[in-house]
């Protein structure tokens, strides 16, 4: 079998990372100063975290679970289990997201806006879903090439941002004012304070994902060498590509500009922002429109393979039913993608057949399932102290002294909690006031896990 190439696993990893939303939204919140922010999120946070999973990657270059191999490894399968089980809970409902944000992207392509009804959105994003679980099925080592192709076009497509920001500003037309003072992160009083840590906290949520280049570890040659390469270019293109796009944005307009757009249209209104600016036609925004669909479409394919092997490749038996461990002749796990692709495809019908109730419900299961999302890192960085402490061998060293590697596996850990808090809880009310969030977020996180705990047992029992 062909191996992937550094540059195919760092164009891997760019896809399954990089979010125009996430510039957009942070712009939007606190203006320029979250590329401050970004920036010291990309060096505290998203490149210790890169050089830990490569070191991880390295040492355990024969396993294919990626993120549940390497919490393992440092805190033995008991805690993998509920790190992993977060994880999948926290990315099932990202599948239907990326599945309808396609038709939205179409739409751009052949109408040059967002003309599109519910049930279209439906219609198609449940074909993108069946397409890719075909893909996942059938063709997914031959789609490794495809995605490399695609993902040189998503750095492309960022890049001509990046260049035309940096054009518009140089000749004195930013819509947004650029100096010292507007980097600055300013803590007038406890209001903005508390708008700061959540949108710090939100900022290591922008750069989750890197981790699925974990259950390609596997498919580099001498991945001892290769696979730190390749996270360690994408980790810091991925960085300096955030931090310059906040730069980049304010320059075609306005946080207040940005905070009239939907999430779902953030990406393809900063091209028509730019655009406007640089007298661009509407063949420019369905250009774009093409590529964020491509880039969607493979992005999709790729979590929902990643997620299959991270959770159901090498789980102990008696962890889930025993048919959604099971993998056919070439080894793929049909039946747990088959599972997952069912469940987004009931997302789907809920949100769009289910009336009003129905959309209430699934962002209410939505909202219960974000804080989710921190405790495989939460683990992981614990885990790396323990393999620090163990001081076990990995042929890349990113932290050669133990002391220094458990300092930075501590640092990790404390902001997964500055995160787990500050995402969900605001300093500047009462817990009275919001109460409600509280429950809602740190609830739906207890609930999940005693659901996965359930499972577990009910699971063992039968085994």
């Amino acid at each position: 079998m062909k191996k992937l190439s550094v540059t195919s696993l760092a164009m891997v990893i760019f896809i399954g990372v990089f979010g125009f939303p996430n510039i957009a939204n942070n712009f939007k919140a606190v203006g320029t100063s979250a590329s401050l922010m970004l920036m010291i999120g990309a060096l505290i946070f998203f490149l210790p975290l890169c050089l830990v999973m490569a070191e991880f990657g390295a040492y355990a270059k024969d396993r294919t679970a990626g993120i549940y191999s390497w919490i393992e490894i440092g805190l033995g399968k008991k805690i993998a289990y509920i790190a992993i089980w977060s994880y999948f809970v926290a990315n099932i409902f990202y599948l239907p997201t990326l599945a309808t944000r396609i038709p939205t992207y179409l739409s751009f392509v052949f109408f040059g806006d967002a003309e599109v009804t519910n049930f279209q959105t439906a219609l198609l994003g449940i074909a993108a879903l069946l397409l890719a679980l075909i893909v996942g099925l059938k063709f997914e080592k031959q789609f490794n090439k495809f995605s490399t192709i695609v993902g040189y076009l998503s750095l492309f497509v960022a890049a001509i941002f990046l260049v035309a920001g940096i054009y518009v500003y140089l000749t004195g037309h930013s819509s947004t004012a650029i100096t010292a003072e507007t980097f600055a992160i300013n803590i007038k009083d406890k209001p903005s304070l508390a708008m700061i840590l959540s949108t710090f906290a939100w900022i290591i949520f922008a750069f989750g994902g890197a981790e699925i280049c974990g259950v390609y570890v596997d498919k580099l040659d001498n991945p001892e060498k290769n696979f730190p390469k390749a996270i360690l270019i994408a980790s810091a293109t991925i960085g300096i590509f955030y931090v310059l796009g906040i730069l980049a944005i304010s320059t075609f307009g306005t946080a207040d500009d940005f905070s009239k757009v939907s999430l779902v249209n953030a990406v393809i209104s900063g091209y028509q922002f730019m655009a406007a600016k640089l007298g661009l036609g509407s063949w420019f925004i369905r250009f774009v429109a093409v590529i964020y669909t491509l880039i969607t479409a493979v992005a999709l394919v790729l979590w929902s393979v990643a997620l299959a092997k991270s959770v159901f490749s090498e789980v102990p038996e008696g962890t889930f039913p025993e048919w959604l461990t099971k993998k056919d002749e070439n080894g793929v796990l049909r039946n747990s993608l088959i599972f997952q692709t069912v469940l987004a495809l009931l997302f789907i019908f809920l949100t769009t057949f289910g009336g009003d109730k129905g959309g209430a419900l699934y962002s209410k299961i939505y909202d219960m399932s974000t804080m989710s999302f921190v405790i495989p890192y939460f683990f992981l960085a614990l885990s790396y102290i323990i393999f620090k402490k163990k001081k076990h061998f990995s042929p890349f060293q990113a932290f050669k002294n133990p002391i220094i590697g458990m300092f930075i596996g501590s640092v990790l850990l404390i902001l997964c909690l500055v995160s787990l808090v500050f995402s969900g809880y605001d300093i500047s009310k009462t817990v009275a006031e919001q109460r409600g969030t509280i429950e809602l977020y740190y609830g739906g996180l207890l609930l999940f896990l005693i659901i996965g705990v359930v499972i577990k047992f009910f699971s063992g029992k039968s085994k």
